[in-house]
């Protein structure tokens, strides 16, 4: 009795295994497919309609928006694939494409605003201004189970704001991260995407809390 139920004990153990070993398989094939230890993000956060700017366009400037201030990492690495122990790099500036989503939001809100790279840059009377500082733009990449990872995408910003009903030395600050699971393996792109949610809701409550004090109004 003690023999047969070793061997049937034994037998389930190695059906289990065989029962693993395609995942297995399959998780080398992927893993042989990495090369290199970098993964490059073609571009970087962009708002969803192609359109934004076009709701406010031909009203005079109501604000002006100025590049968020960002500590740039020379290696130009925004997060790590902890799975195949690889940089992140995304070579473009956090600073300059939150403030382009900040100002593409603005416009959607009938609310007509301009870019500029600093204060030198700004278009004279225009009543409002807004700018800020990048605190964090990162994304990791970890593998949660034998064939899925888990992307996570932090973004947050601290903005100040100045205008005709605003409080003076107004600024608010914004967090969002955006976390999900991938089947698999991860492309650049699916990466891009958990950036660009992550900086698009930070870019879409920012404005909102600028209306709110006062900074900006809808048109």
């Amino acid at each position: 009795m003690h023999s047969m139920g070793w061997n049937v004990l034994t037998f389930r153990r190695i059906r289990r295994l065989l029962s693993t070993l395609p995942a297995l398989f399959l998780a080398a094939g992927m893993w042989g497919c990495v090369t290199g230890k970098v993964l490059t993000l073609p571009e970087g956060p962009t708002r969803p309609s192609s359109n934004a700017m076009t709701k406010a366009k031909g009203s005079a400037p109501a604000v002006v928006v100025l590049d968020f201030a960002w500590e740039m990492n020379p290696s130009s690495e925004i997060g790590r694939d902890f799975d195949h122990v690889r940089s992140i790099v995304w070579e473009g500036n956090p600073g300059k494409a939150m403030a382009d989503l900040v100002a593409a939001v603005l416009s959607e809100k009938g609310i007509s605003a301009v870019r500029a790279a600093g204060e030198s840059g700004m278009p004279p009377d225009v009543p409002s201004k807004v700018w800020g500082r990048v605190e964090a733009f990162r994304v990791d990449v970890k593998r949660s189970r034998m064939v899925t990872v888990d992307i996570e995408a932090v973004s947050a910003v601290k903005i100040h704001g100045s205008g005709p009903g605003a409080p003076a030395g107004w600024n608010t600050s914004v967090s969002y991260t955006s976390g999900y699971t991938e089947p698999m393996f991860v492309s650049p792109e699916e990466v891009l995407q958990a950036i660009n949610r992550a900086a698009n809701a930070v870019a879409e409550e920012g404005v909102r809390r600028l209306i709110e004090a006062g900074v900006v109004a809808p048109r």
